[in-house]
């Protein structure tokens, strides 16, 4: 398993990097307007999800395998939405665990929202979507209930606006930038 400063040492990447780049690609992507509206609660929210992510390694059979079994208090890991669907059914709800519910709107987030394009065809987003919501309701416990309660009541629209940034940023992929 690599240091915790693994990017940072090897490519010079840091969380607040990380999180700096998605906050900006997202004001960007979505415009000032739409920004301004989320940027002090949800927004930094939503930066911070993209930023957990690709700073994470995941090991995809590890999660998949039936002995992966993380703690109360450790972020679940899921290897898609098809297996969220099965461990909300199961696991996710018998369990009453805040931290894997927001792990599982997290995760439904990133797969159905920033990764759209490539799921739309394979799983119905608007069930994921009904899901990633009520995920966030369950997570809405203790000092981030108000958050978990944002999350909730604007999922469809964060879907939509981290689809948007996906292909912002596949369109603006050849663009060269003069920025330091």
């Amino acid at each position: 398993m690599p240091s915790t400063n693994y990017f940072d040492d090897l490519y010079g990447v840091t969380e607040e990097r990380a999180l700096n780049f998605w906050a900006s690609n997202l004001h960007e992507s979505i415009g000032s307007e739409q920004w301004s509206q989320i940027s002090d609660s949800t927004g930094v929210y939503l930066a911070s999800v993209l930023g957990h992510f690709c700073l994470q390694s995941v090991d995809r059979a590890e999660v998949l395998s039936p002995d992966y079994n993380p703690g109360d208090q450790e972020f679940r890991q899921f290897a898609d939405l098809t297996q969220i669907a099965e461990l909300m059914m199961r696991q996710l709800t018998s369990a009453k665990n805040p931290l894997w519910m927001e792990s599982a709107g997290a995760h439904i987030l990133l797969y159905a929202g920033f990764f759209q394009s490539q799921n739309k065809h394979r799983h119905n987003i608007n069930f994921y979507s009904t899901m990633g919501r009520e995920c966030y309701l369950m997570a809405a416990v203790g000092k981030r209930a108000e958050m978990m309660k944002l999350m909730a009541t604007g999922f469809d629209q964060y879907l939509c606006h981290l689809a948007n940034l996906h292909q912002h940023l596949r369109d603006s992929r050849y663009l060269i930038r003069m920025d330091n």
